[in-house]
């Protein structure tokens, strides 16, 4: 259980990094992903309990609160990841947000690229609140 628990945060930082260096890489690479309507779908659906919940990023804040001070004594490693999933997640709706008000707010509900950041984000804040959820389950 605890190799569990300690790697699983590990895995999570793994693909935070390499999605947020490698994005434009794989963008190039992967240009049919882009205009895939079976990955636009599965976004929009992973991001639906995020849009039907009030204040989600909210959530997600107090959630890397919780977990900080949980892990300010235990583990500095995850602590650093923790910080580091914050960090990304407050820049990638810094930018989400930049795009929303570029593209305006009717074009921006059926844009790949929108949802497809949203999705991004909402990924984040998902990081974000499994890792209070697993320090308050291993503090009790």
């Amino acid at each position: 259980m605890l190799l569990l628990n300690f790697n699983l945060p590990i895995a999570i930082s793994v693909i935070v990094c390499l999605r947020y260096k490698y994005l434009e890489y794989y963008s190039k690479m992967f240009s049919w992903i882009n205009q895939s309507r079976v990955v636009y779908i599965l976004s929009n659906l992973f991001v639906l309990p995020a849009t039907l919940i009030p204040s989600f990023d909210f959530i997600s804040n107090i959630s890397f609160v919780v977990s900080f001070f949980f892990l300010i004594k235990t583990n500095l490693m995850i602590l650093i990841l923790l910080c580091l999933v914050f960090i990304i997640k407050n820049n990638s709706n810094y930018r989400f947000k930049l795009l929303l008000n570029l593209k305006g707010e009717e074009i921006s509900k059926s844009d790949y690229e929108c949802v497809y950041l949203y999705a991004w984000c909402t990924l984040l804040r998902y990081a974000l609140i499994g890792f209070a959820a697993n320090q308050i389950f291993l503090f009790f």
